[in-house]
């Protein structure tokens, strides 16, 4: 397998699938044959998961009462990209990255998108897709018991925070591999 960098790159290239295909694979292998290594992103990263299922009813309630009135489709493939930190948590996760079966427009919805919503779990979406609220949807957030709204938005923040440690994490853990990315 050749090194592969992320430091010139800032999203992912989804106008080119077989990169993305072997940028899935470069970090598949790291934590599949270093999971002691990564053994604290890895760690991280489950609490992220259990911070977003944590959260994922609260808004769950608010975007089935405005998506399902919308006129505007914002699941467009622009504003569901993900990008690299996403790709570390998911794998992290050891789970399966959702690769699209072809190249991506930016104006064309959603690969994942269905007519019943998302097609995959909130926690494997995207940080941009998942944390993107209209201003109507969040309009009905605030508008929730303060006492919700409060509980939803402090996790939130935590689970940003514990996101930037996973990443932090993964970074420093890398020098302790045979290779570096």
């Amino acid at each position: 397998m050749e090194k592969f960098s992320f430091s010139n790159k800032i999203e992912l290239l989804w106008d080119n699938i077989e990169e993305l295909r072997k940028l899935v694979e470069e970090l598949e292998y790291y934590f599949k044959n270093f999971p002691e290594i990564f053994k604290e992103t890895m760690s991280l990263a489950t609490e992220v998961k259990n911070l977003i299922l944590k959260i994922d009813p609260f808004i769950d309630i608010y975007a089935k009462k405005v998506c399902s009135q919308c006129i505007n489709i914002c699941c467009l493939n622009k504003n569901s990209r993900y990008e690299y930190d996403d790709l570390i948590y998911i794998l992290a996760l050891r789970e399966k990255f959702p690769i699209p079966e072809r190249n991506l427009k930016e104006k064309e919805p959603c690969y994942l998108l269905t007519e019943k919503g998302c097609k995959i779990p909130r926690y494997l979406r995207p940080l941009r897709c998942n944390w993107y609220f209209c201003k109507e949807l969040l309009q009905e957030m605030e508008n929730s018991p303060a006492r919700a709204f409060r509980e939803f938005s402090n996790t939130f923040n935590k689970m940003l925070y514990l996101r930037q440690q996973m990443l932090n994490s993964f970074f420093s853990s890398l020098p302790y591999t045979e290779r570096n990315v």
